[in-house]
């Protein structure tokens, strides 16, 4: 597996909160019309102003730690993230493809997964010369750590 820098954990760690707080948002905006009580409403407001706030307060952390600058240069982890995934799915349907071959006796059957099979695997080894390069550039150290994050 690849070597994950701390910075990339941030902007992934970055990354998943805001998407989870989008989630709550959309989530609060599309309740609103189905609440009728109005301190439920006023909590619903407050839900929203709190994760907009969040997602302000992650947006200037990443500013001031430079993270999503100094990760583009490392090579986001996204990008081998979502290399090793469609590396995991190649390796899925090899198998697939191995599994039925062995359990289809019907020859043109046979020979168009082993041919799709082929294919895939020549895939398997052309994405893992890709993603080792990509593991083996160096990385550049963020050293900046906050003392105490400012909040919104």
């Amino acid at each position: 597996m690849q070597k994950i820098t701390q910075q990339e954990m941030i902007l992934s760690s970055f990354q998943e909160a805001k998407k989870l707080e989008n989630g709550l948002i959309s989530k609060i905006k599309s309740s609103k019309g189905a609440v009728v009580d109005s301190s439920i409403k006023a909590l619903l407001e407050k839900m929203e102003i709190m994760s907009k706030n969040h997602n302000k307060d992650i947006e200037k952390a990443e500013k001031e730690l430079n993270i999503p600058l100094v990760v583009k240069k490392n090579v986001s982890q996204d990008s081998l993230d979502v290399l090793q995934d469609i590396l995991k799915t190649l390796i899925n349907l090899q198998a697939f493809y191995n599994e039925n071959l062995v359990n289809i006796p019907n020859p043109y059957v046979r020979q168009l997964f082993t041919q799709m099979r082929d294919d895939v695997m020549r895939f398997i080894s052309l994405l893992q010369i890709e993603i080792e390069a990509l593991e083996s550039r160096p990385s550049i150290p963020n050293n900046k750590i906050l003392k105490k994050p400012g909040m919104s």
